[in-house]
């Protein structure tokens, strides 16, 4: 077992992780604790509910996204074409940065009121 294979693992348990608290907040209306800093009083964010219905999409598409990829990756589907398997890594770290700035955006903004 190789350390791609164990990467490739690493981000089907993050893409599920993210699923299942996309879900959760979506079905119970509260912020799940990793998707704030550490120490963050949930119980005093400005607008609670508009985080979950901003969040929640991009929550969800990401969770998919790492799935996916890592599902890809441990099935080494792209073993004989190493270019589009570093293609797909790219495009993944891309989604990673973009999720997390509209997840810094909306808790300035929904969270803290800036």
């Amino acid at each position: 077992m190789d350390f791609g294979v164990i990467l490739d693992l690493l981000l089907m348990v993050c893409g599920i992780y993210m699923v299942y608290w996309a879900v959760q907040m979506k079905l119970t209306n509260k912020i799940p604790p990793i998707l704030v800093g550490k120490g963050f009083p949930i119980n005093r964010a400005k607008d609670s509910d508009g985080f979950i219905r901003y969040i929640f999409p991009f929550t969800l598409v990401v969770g998919v996204v790492l799935l996916a990829a890592g599902t890809v990756g441990a099935l080494e589907l792209f073993a004989i074409y190493p270019i589009v398997e570093i293609l797909m890594r790219f495009v993944l770290l891309f989604i990673l940065i973009i999720y997390g700035m509209l997840l810094m955006r909306a808790q300035k903004k929904y969270l803290v009121g800036m």
